[in-house]
């Protein structure tokens, strides 16, 4: 009995300095590299163009009017993705 809790203790103790381990090493503090902010910046973009696009797609299979709702659309993506990226620039740049 006695030693069952010798033995619990001891691994409270491996947890605790674990868990005090892992604080030290936190990465709250690492800035985003200039590649993960340029990647970030290009996804925002291409997302939106792609969305649009697929949104004009459908409406044009949707209404056999191919290809005037996929232009559409595609210039609403990418002013969409401009926006997008305007507004992630902004943020990073006052982090």
């Amino acid at each position: 009995m006695q030693d069952d809790e010798q033995r619990l203790n001891q691994l409270n103790q491996k947890i605790e300095a674990a868990k005090s381990r892992n604080k030290d090493n936190s990465q709250s503090d690492v800035q985003p590299s200039q590649l993960g902010k340029v990647m970030k910046l290009t996804v925002e973009i291409v997302a939106a163009v792609g969305i649009g696009v697929g949104i004009g797609i459908l409406l044009d299979n949707f209404f056999d009017t191919r290809p005037l709702f996929i232009i559409i659309f595609f210039l609403l993506g990418g002013c969409a993705g401009i926006l997008n990226v305007f507004r992630v620039a902004k943020s990073m740049q006052n982090h």
